[in-house]
């Protein structure tokens, strides 16, 4: 049809360029379920014992799973991630924990306030009363994440962290930021009539990654429904017959 005008399609070719992504995903696809348990085993592993002392090795395997098990329910970035404080952004409201951050910290500048969910209280107590007390050196230190010298976690070790454990456990390298692909992963599979909670997850800017704005109170609901959709997801695989 060489009379035609075809300028449009053009036009709508160029639209599509523009919003595909550079570098198409790769690699294996992974939920958050698969994080929360590699974040448990590594947790279990190393619990601390009444009445024994808590080696230093122990005591870092410890932080390293429940970075893992954390970030399965709390999707951080992995700059907020690595700069949580107590106090700060890690908070105790009422009979339960919040990690809460300002927005002048996030990168959308929409503030971030997530619920710990009941099933990770325990850990983080456990981690907060006698893991983090191993570790630290300086008592005026408020970092969450400590290295083994008793100092702030940086924002590269933990991402060698998440390569050594997922190499090691999983077979294949993941990085901190895997996880929000995780959550969202988690929710298409689980909800996929409800993917845009994803969003408010996430804390996403705009429906190319998946919601334009979201408030205190949408956070704090995404957060608690993802918790309530792993839960059950855990259950279930506690109740399947092991071969």
């Amino acid at each position: 049809m060489p009379d035609r005008d075809w300028t449009w399609l053009k036009a709508v070719k160029a639209r599509l360029f523009r919003a595909a992504p550079r570098h198409a995903p790769s690699g294996p696809v992974i939920t958050s379920l698969q994080l929360l348990e590699l974040g448990q085993q590594l947790m279990q592993e190393s619990m601390p014992v009444r009445g024994t002392p808590l080696s230093l090795g122990d005591a870092i395997r410890y932080r390293d799973g429940l970075l893992f098990a954390l970030l399965a329910f709390i999707p951080l970035r992995p700059k907020n991630l690595a700069n949580l404080e107590i106090g700060r952004h890690i908070v105790r409201e009422g009979d339960g924990w919040s990690v809460v951050i300002p927005r002048e910290e996030t990168k959308t500048r929409t503030p971030i306030d997530f619920s710990v969910p009941e099933l990770l209280e325990s850990y983080l107590v456990t981690y907060l009363d006698i893991v983090r007390p191993r570790m630290l050196r300086r008592r005026t230190c408020t970092a969450f994440w400590l290295n083994r010298f008793g100092g702030a976690l940086s924002y590269t070790a933990i991402g060698l962290i998440f390569s050594r454990h997922s190499t090691s456990r999983l077979g294949f390298h993941i990085a901190p930021h895997d996880a929000r692909d995780a959550a969202a992963t988690t929710w298409a599979l689980s909800a996929p009539d409800q993917i845009g909670i994803a969003g408010d997850l996430l804390g996403h800017s705009d429906l190319h990654t998946t919601i334009r704005h979201y408030n205190r109170a949408r956070g704090i609901e995404a957060s608690r429904a993802h918790g309530r959709v792993l839960s059950a997801m855990r259950r279930r695989q506690d109740r399947r017959p092991r071969r």
